[in-house]
């Protein structure tokens, strides 16, 4: 039931959920984080898929709607179109946002759009070409007819838009730094296993890498794909959704390996850099490392990729203190942010 005093805000995504036990659970922090942040100035209503995912984040919010189909789906939002004078946020461009934007268009309703990736190269590397053509016809349509929210200017060709950071930092993950034994090199990747996250890539590579001097080790933690792989030095974690375990992950590891074929702006990166880890990027996603200190770019090739390991592990010091500089954007603030933007 939505309270008197604040405007109504329903939040539209494609976000896969599971219910167990009475409470509602997604893999990807951003949705819960974005719905219980903006519950502090708006009502807010979520509208989510059903599905099999793992149990990670919890979303404590006090109306969610979670829909086994696309039918019932936008039956959820017909009903809210009807009971609720809202604004509407979609976050993403999918089959279901779209057929969601042309229902609340049809009915002349307040629509923002968030786009956190450049979606058309996701769907390249998925699905091909083709469909990734089709994809960006969609999101200029929506586009051209929301209030367009990105996470950097290289998402959309539209001219009109508001650009945000998005941001899980607060004051805890630049509490307690410690340092680390340097006696191995331990690589760490946090996210989804999914082809377009290059996981896989990373793997075929990390299984190539031969050094001589220090031992090199890779450890994967996140939710996706069923994936086994017994290669030696390869650690598979299940997801975390304990902030103090995340960041005791960070600690435990030399430098973050983001192998991904397109990121918007990866809060990993952010998590990071923010207990003094390097991290390394792959050359599809360069754009992410021009903001701070710390960041490597790589070629997809084991040998390009191992000689900056080694370079990153000759300079360790050099470059943590070369990452003071950096300046990260937080919590309190993509909050303050997203709110201006929808009031």
């Amino acid at each position: 039931m939505f309270h008197l005093f604040k405007e109504n805000l329903v939040i539209i995504n494609n976000e896969k959920c599971i219910r167990e036990k009475d409470k509602t659970y997604c893999e990807n922090i951003e949705i819960k984080s974005i719905s219980e942040l903006l519950s502090k100035s708006f009502n807010v209503k979520l509208i989510l898929r059903k599905a099999k995912v793992a149990p990670v984040h919890e979303i404590k919010n006090s109306e969610i709607n979670i829909s086994p189909n696309i039918f019932f789906f936008i039956k959820s939002l017909i009903v809210s179109i009807v009971k609720d004078k809202a604004k509407y946020l979609i976050i993403s461009v999918t089959p279901y946002t779209f057929l969601s934007f042309l229902l609340l268009l049809f009915f002349r309703k307040k629509i923002f759009l968030y786009l956190r990736s450049d979606g058309k190269k996701e769907i390249s590397v998925i699905f091909g070409k083709i469909l990734s053509t089709v994809y960006k016809i969609v999101e200029n349509l929506m586009a051209n007819f929301s209030t367009l929210i990105v996470v950097n200017d290289l998402i959309s060709t539209k001219k009109n838009f508001h650009l945000v950071n998005p941001s899980q930092i607060d004051n805890q993950w630049f509490e307690n730094l410690k340092k680390i034994n340097r006696e191995n090199i331990r690589l760490l990747y946090i996210g989804r296993i999914k082809t377009e996250k290059g996981v896989y890539s990373l793997i075929d590579i990390f299984k190539k890498l031969k050094s001589e001097e220090k031992k090199i080790l890779l450890t994967i933690i996140g939710p996706g794909d069923k994936f086994e792989d017994k290669t030696e030095g390869i650690a598979f974690l299940d997801p975390i959704s304990s902030k103090k375990q995340l960041i005791d992950h960070y600690d435990q590891n030399h430098i973050f390996v983001l192998p991904s074929y397109t990121e918007g702006h990866p809060q990993v990166l952010i998590e990071s850099l923010s207990r003094k880890r390097p991290v390394i990027v792959f050359e599809e996603i360069k754009h992410v490392s021009k903001k701070y200190e710390g960041v490597f770019v790589c070629k997809r090739d084991h040998n390009h990729l191992l000689n900056l390991i080694k370079f990153i592990d000759k300079n360790y010091e050099e470059i943590l203190e070369k990452m003071k500089k950096n300046r990260y954007p937080t919590k309190e603030n993509f909050f303050k942010q997203l709110n201006k933007i929808l009031n």
